[in-house]
């Protein structure tokens, strides 16, 4: 329970109005959490500017919220600094810190705390295996960087695949729980485990957002930009036209079984996308089995153009060239073949 202190600053009829909307009943959709943060954070539009001078957005959709990963997480189990009602402004979420649900099958504090360990032994950490902080370390990805997907795509799946929830699945859930809350809770949390939250479309974006980044690019010395390059591909290609069935980023980068947090440079021997280890990946079985490891010789992040690939280069120059060379002339004359059939009887004077 979030314990209140009051504010003797807090004008009188502020202090009647928290008092009496923290009494009302919890079926009421905006006092439903513990804290009652919703009497406040449930209006659209509420907002305010920081002192860095950004405007930062305040409003929180309960209904995305209830059927999200974080549904049962109290809004104190994140925000530990509120402990007043009205509040000072929050610090910064803590993403490792212990949060308050037990985790069922350890019965301990659950804690995001081993994901650390997974970001330090990974190319995206903020300092070197000797814990020297690395240059430009500012440039890597915080959580919420990554983890910023607004909606929520629970798996439906009965006859067919579908987004959306199945009544069908949850019709037999029902035959021995009785309670639907905690049915749709249930159901809600572990499809959400089961079924991406990002398509490979939006994977790729997410990484493009540093990976494509030109200045970054330059600054760690990265030899390409690796979500353009995936774009030009084939899986990039079908990744554009919503196909959730292709690669992504981390179908690649992450070794199978390992935590996704866990990308390893492609020098380290242990690395997924490591010279030896490439042909692995497209072998899988969701891939290409029977594929011989020549086929992961093929260069997946390429930039086609003279410094990287010359021989792409011209290769697609000459046929770029030959296909207007030969396209061109033939629509000319087709066009011309076309004003003679409108116009047959035209002619052009010659001047005497």
């Amino acid at each position: 329970m979030l314990k209140k202190s009051i504010n003797k600053n807090v004008p009188a009829f502020t202090l009647f109005l928290t008092l009496v909307f923290s009494l009302l009943p919890a079926s009421i959709s905006f006092a439903a959490d513990v804290g009652n943060c919703l009497l406040c954070h449930k209006y659209p539009g509420l907002s305010r500017v920081d002192e860095k001078g950004k405007l930062r957005l305040l409003f929180i959709n309960e209904d995305i919220f209830n059927t999200s990963v974080h549904a049962k997480v109290k809004c104190e189990g994140c925000h530990t600094d509120i402990q007043k009602i009205p509040h000072d402004p929050a610090k910064k979420v803590d993403c490792l810190s212990e949060c308050h649900i037990t985790e069922p099958s350890t019965e301990q504090k659950f804690s995001h705390k081993d994901v650390e360990t997974s970001i330090v032994n990974s190319v995206h950490s903020k300092v070197d295996k000797n814990g020297v902080e690395k240059k430009f370390s500012e440039d890597i990805p915080t959580c919420k960087e990554c983890h910023d997907e607004p909606l929520y795509r629970p798996m439906s799946f009965f006859k067919t695949i579908r987004s959306g929830i199945s009544e069908e699945a949850m019709s037999r859930c029902k035959s021995c729980h009785k309670k639907d809350d905690f049915i749709f809770r249930f159901y809600s949390h572990v499809t959400s485990r089961l079924h991406r939250t990002k398509n490979p479309l939006n994977i790729a974006e997410m990484c493009g957002r540093c990976h494509d980044n030109a200045e970054l690019v330059a600054r760690h010395k990265l030899s390409t930009r690796a979500a353009f390059s995936y774009g030009e591909t084939f899986h990039g290609k079908a990744a554009r036209f919503l196909d959730e069935r292709i690669p992504d980023c981390l179908d690649c980068h992450i070794n199978k079984g390992e935590s996704v947090h866990q990308i390893l440079s492609s020098t380290d021997p242990k690395a997924s996308i490591n010279e030896n280890n490439r042909g692995k990946i497209c072998a899988t079985t969701d891939c290409h089995p029977q594929a011989s490891p020549r086929l992961a010789k093929y260069s997946v992040h390429a930039e086609f153009n003279l410094e990287q690939s010359p021989v792409q280069y011209f290769f697609t120059f000459f046929f770029i060239v030959l296909t207007g060379g030969t396209l061109l002339p033939l629509m000319g004359i087709i066009f011309l073949d076309l004003l003679r059939r409108l116009f047959p009887n035209a002619v052009i004077k010659r001047r005497k």
